[in-house]
C-alpha cells in the first residue's frame, strides 16, 4: 500500500491542490482549510458569522486553487468566469498586513475560532461570483480551533481532544469540520465508480470526497476495509528515518456535497449522485445511521514530519466499529479546561 495521492485544501470548501508532499502539522497538512468563506454577521446568528460551505451552495466548486512556483501566493480562478476570473492572496499573510483587520468569530459544527477579515478585494470577488454578500477569512488567534464532538456524537457539544499516541500533543483544526485529515482509498474509490452509469466513469470522482490522503490499496484491501483501519504507519521513501504515525479516528459520514457537479456549480444528475447512491448499502457508522460512509477521519504526528506520494502505507492496528468519546480506550476524550 502506497500513497497515490495527496490534497490540500487552502480556503474551506473550494477546490484542492494536489501536491506531492505535504508537512503534517498538529492542525492537519500545513496550508490545509485556513481561509473561510463567510457571510457577515447579523443579530440572528448571534455576531457570529455563518460559514459558507459547498454542501449547500454548490457554486464553490467552480472556483479552483493553486499555489504559486514560490509558495507565497494562493491563487484562485473561477472556471466559468469571462470578468474576475483571478484572484490572488498570500499562502500565509503576514502578521503587519493583518494588523488592522477586522475579526469575526465563526463556528463550525459548535466551536469556534477567530477568523482575520482579508480585505474588500477578495470580498468582492466572492460575492460577485456567488451572488451572496461574502468575506474571505484567514484563521486568527493562535490558528487552531477546538474539535467538535457533535460530529462523533449527535447533539454532544462538548469540544473533544485528541493524539495520536501518548508520545505527541494533542491535536486541533483549523476550518476543518472534525478532524485533522480525512484518508480514503483507491478501492473504495473504484466500488463508488462502478456505481455510476458507464458514460460517468471516467470521472475523477475522488475529488468529490474531499480527501486529504488517498491510499493506493492495490490488490491487499477490499474496498472499505479502512472502516476497520485503527492505526497506519507511514514509511518515507527519501527518509528512512522517518515514520509517521496516524491514528485513524471515526467512519466519516458524508453529507450533500456528494452531489456537486464541479464542473457546472449545480447539482449533479440523479443517476451520478454519490450520496445516494452510496446509501444504499453504506451506513455503516451507528452513531449517524442514516448517512452514507465513506472513508477515515484520522490525525498523524509527528508535526514536522512529510508526506510524499509514494511513502509506504501499512495497517498496523484495525477496529470493528467507529470510536466515540464514549468508547472504552478511544483517543477521543472530552477536553478538559486548561
Amino acid at each position: 500500500m502506497k500513497i497515490q495521492r495527496l490534497f490540500i485544501y487552502p480556503v474551506k470548501s473550494l477546490r484542492p491542490v494536489e501536491v506531492t508532499a505535504a508537512e503534517i502539522t498538529n492542525e492537519g497538512l500545513r496550508f490545509d482549510r485556513q481561509y473561510v468563506l463567510v457571510k457577515p454577521p447579523t443579530e440572528a446568528t448571534g455576531g457570529l458569522a455563518e460559514h459558507i460551505t459547498i454542501k449547500w451552495n454548490f457554486k464553490l466548486g467552480l472556483f479552483h486553487t493553486e499555489i504559486d512556483q514560490s509558495w507565497s501566493k494562493l491563487i484562485i480562478t473561477h472556471s466559468r468566469a469571462s470578468e474576475y476570473v483571478r484572484l490572488a492572496v498570500p499562502l500565509t499573510p503576514s502578521p503587519l498586513s493583518l494588523l488592522n483587520a477586522a475579526t469575526y468569530r465563526v463556528s463550525i459544527f459548535g466551536t469556534e475560532a477567530p477568523g482575520i477579515d482579508m480585505g474588500d478585494e477578495a470580498a468582492n470577488y466572492f460575492t460577485h461570483h456567488l451572488g451572496i454578500d461574502a468575506r474571505l477569512l484567514y484563521i486568527g488567534g493562535d490558528g487552531r480551533r477546538e474539535i467538535p464532538g457533535s460530529v462523533y456524537i449527535p447533539k454532544h457539544y462538548q469540544a473533544i481532544s485528541i493524539a495520536v499516541n501518548d508520545r505527541l500533543q494533542p491535536q486541533r483544526i483549523r476550518f476543518a469540520d472534525a478532524a485533522p485529515l480525512l484518508i480514503t482509498s483507491t478501492a473504495s474509490e473504484e466500488d463508488a465508480r462502478l456505481r455510476l452509469p458507464p458514460a460517468a466513469r471516467g470521472e475523477d470522482i475522488i475529488v468529490r470526497f474531499r480527501p486529504n490522503v488517498h491510499v493506493d490499496v492495490g490488490n491487499e484491501q477490499k474496498p472499505y476495509d479502512e472502516d476497520e483501519w485503527g492505526a497506519l504507519s507511514i514509511q518515507s521513501k527519501l527518509d528512512s528515518a522517518q515514520e509517521v504515525s496516524v491514528r485513524c479516528l471515526f467512519r466519516t459520514t458524508r453529507c450533500l456535497s456528494l452531489n456537486a457537479d464541479l464542473d457546472s456549480g449545480n447539482m449533479i444528475t440523479a443517476n451520478r449522485q454519490l450520496y445516494g447512491l452510496l446509501s444504499k448499502d453504506r451506513r455503516t457508522n451507528q452513531n449517524h445511521p442514516h448517512r452514507p460512509v465513506f472513508g477515515q477521519y484520522a490525525c498523524a504526528g509527528p508535526s514536522g514530519a512529510i508526506l510524499r506520494v509514494g511513502d509506504e502505507v501499512k495497517v498496523t492496528e484495525h477496529m470493528d466499529r467507529s470510536v466515540t468519546p464514549m468508547s472504552a480506550g478511544s483517543p477521543l476524550q472530552p477536553l478538559k479546561p486548561d
